[in-house]
């Protein structure tokens, strides 16, 4: 073959890219199918129970009238408002929680004496629901905004502080050597160069973890007074209407959802240098 037909052939693909490339289109599309699938065994299931009757009578919404009462709650004026207001305490919550888990798990894991100074206040102080908290945040905030995002700020906390914590006890301690050997040997620098990168993934998923936990968090405290799509919930399963309940928790999750896939994006994009 001449040196001129060899050069008009077109370079030829890889063959174990192109078949990992296939694998990969079709994991993804077979993920797709399932999921899909599994929603519809749901609500097949769900339209079941409310046709035969396999809860108490009036109690299970059937899910096809869930799009008029989607519809009946944003016409009302009520939608709107209680999600906005559930959302400023959540994300006050989620922020102050985070951040002062993180904070105060570092600084245990790192500073032996302050490690010492608060265990057994972490032992005493943990085990207690941050619903327990509800009645003091009544009492020092009202039925307010400030006093929800209390709440929520100490069940996100501890799941901070214990990812945080664990992450940094999890540290190879030759890192701090090498960090040393460059001379970094302050607390700072040791912090900047070799802790924070080290449990960046540990915290991440703490932070992570939280975004849910502060939901849940959030709509047992709306259940007791404070303003939001929890008292909304409240309010409809006292009139015994279920469907706009469900309508709550459908929106809840949707939000959640969208929450957790931009941290995700987020998260993949501060771990890029993971393999």
């Amino acid at each position: 073959m001449s040196v001129a037909k060899q050069a008009s052939l077109p370079a030829a693909t890889p063959a174990p890219a192109l078949a990992w490339g296939d694998a990969l289109w079709r994991r993804g599309l077979e993920r797709v199918v399932y999921g899909v699938a599994g929603l519809a065994l749901f609500i097949v299931v769900w339209r079941l129970a409310y046709v035969y009757g396999w809860a108490p009578r009036g109690t299970l919404p059937d899910p096809l009238s869930l799009p008029s009462a989607l519809f009946q709650e944003i016409e009302s004026g009520r939608l709107w408002p209680a999600a906005q207001s559930s959302l400023v305490h959540y994300f006050w919550g989620l922020g102050v929680g985070t951040f002062l888990g993180i904070a105060f798990g570092l600084a245990a894991a790192t500073i032996h004496r302050f490690d010492l100074l608060q265990a057994y206040l972490v032992r005493l102080l943990r085990p207690i629901p941050p619903l327990a908290w509800v009645v003091f945040a009544i009492a020092w905030f009202k039925v307010s905004h400030t006093g929800a995002a209390f709440v929520i700020a100490i069940g996100v906390f501890w799941l901070n502080y214990f990812a945080t914590y664990s992450a940094v006890r999890s540290v190879d301690p030759r890192y701090y050597e090498l960090a040393a050997a460059f001379g970094h040997n302050s607390y700072f620098a040791r912090a900047w160069t070799v802790v924070l990168p080290a449990i960046s993934p540990g915290l991440l998923s703490g932070v992570r973890a939280g975004i849910g936990q502060a939901w849940m968090t959030l709509i047992a405290a709306e259940l007791l007074g404070v303003p939001g799509m929890g008292q909304e919930m409240n309010a409809a399963a006292g009139v015994g209407a279920y469907d706009a309940v469900v309508v709550y928790m459908l929106i809840i999750s949707v939000v959640y959802t969208v929450c957790d896939m931009l941290f995700l994006a987020f998260n993949k994009w501060v771990l890029q240098w993971q393999p």
